[in-house]
């Protein structure tokens, strides 16, 4: 009868101290994913303003696209309040509005040739160009988490003490339009 339970409390001490240390690591890759997100909302912080700008000469030319320019208006106003999901969704925003200004160039040649709007659209497709290297890190620490949480025992752990997967950063491919 002593050796049982013995056992079964060398089990229960175990199985309480592989929970711990995959708390701690799932804890760890959380903490670094999150880090890592600071670098990307910094480029996107960057990204929303110049997205502005580009909008407010668009929106000069073609009076069509004011609302365009309302609507990231308020994104750059809100953007330092959004959630992170909010974020990756004007992420999203961001490249339908890339193809409406491109569009809207398009159609009036004098938007097309107005050096501000040539200076803007390079500065957007430069950002558009480093985007990748500034979402790799982000990308890479969020797959190791998810694929982390999705291993047992770890994913009893992450059901347990709230632990969810991070979405990846993806990037759009772009045509470039200015050129017709």
């Amino acid at each position: 009868m002593e050796n049982g339970l013995w056992i079964i409390c060398a089990g229960a001490g175990l199985t309480l101290f592989l929970f711990i240390m995959t708390h701690r690591r799932l804890n760890g890759l959380q903490k670094k994913t999150d880090r890592s997100f600071q670098d990307v909302d910094r480029f996107m912080a960057a990204r929303v303003n110049v997205y502005a700008k580009w909008a407010e000469t668009v929106a000069a030319y073609d009076l069509n696209e004011q609302g365009m320019l309302a609507e990231i208006m308020v994104i750059r106003d809100r953007f330092a309040m959004m959630t992170v999901e909010e974020k990756r969704y004007v992420c999203r925003q961001l490249d339908t509005f890339y193809d409406r200004m491109t569009a809207s160039a398009a159609r009036c040649p004098r938007l097309r040739t107005s050096s501000m709007y040539i200076q803007l659209h390079a500065c957007v497709d430069e950002m558009i160009e480093q985007m990748p290297n500034t979402c790799s890190h982000y990308n890479e620490l969020a797959r190791q988490l998810n694929d982390e949480i999705s291993r047992f025992p770890a994913n009893m752990t992450a059901i347990l003490f709230g632990f969810e997967k991070k979405e990846l950063f993806i990037r759009s491919e772009k045509t470039d339009i200015s050129a017709i």
